[in-house]
This record gives C-alpha cells, structure tokens and sequence, in this order.
C-alpha cells in the first residue's frame, strides 16, 4: 500500500470542491493511488509527456483532474484541478501545467 500525502495547495483546492464531489475524489485517489500502483499507467492514470514543475504524473476522475509525483513508497498529489472543455481551473482559474 502506498501512502499518499497532499500538498498545503491540494488541501485548499480540495476543500473549495462540493462534498458530494469531494467524496468522489478522496474514493478515487485513494483506489488509484493507495491501493494500486500509482505509476501503473491506464487509461485515466499517466505520465506527463511534458516536463512540469508541479507534477510528473496525472489522475483523470471525471472532469477532475488530480497531480503527482511519486518518490519512493510516498505519493505527493500537488495540485487539484479541474476541466471545462479545453481548459484546466485549478483554483478557479485557468492553469497550464
């Protein structure tokens, strides 16, 4: 089992979200990310194919979209963010990883 950490950044963004939607997010990362191999790659679950500061890896959970980075058996979700379309709202604003 791995042990996943979330940055002081995904705390914040974690809490703006909906408890209903919320919920789905902690089930998600913790089937994805604890109880699985978190570098597995799937259809939801991958590395980044570009190099970013934030995260090397991505979680897709419906429109949500969850970074990390792993290191060792320690898994760090840095960011939460969301999709609208074409766009990622991280915070509420428009991100580019």
């Amino acid at each position: 089992m791995w042990q996943v950490v979330l940055s002081e950044t995904a705390v914040r963004q974690l809490r703006q979200i909906q408890k209903g939607r919320r919920a789905l997010l902690k089930d998600g990362i913790r089937k994805n990310l604890a109880e699985s191999d978190p570098m597995r790659r799937s259809r939801n679950k991958f590395r980044l194919r570009r190099a970013s500061e934030h995260a090397e890896y991505e979680l897709r959970l419906e429109p949500w979209r969850v970074f990390y980075r792993v290191r060792g058996s320690l898994v760090e979700v840095a960011l939460i963010g969301e999709e609208r379309g074409s766009k990622l709202l991280i915070s509420g604003e428009e991100f580019v990883l």
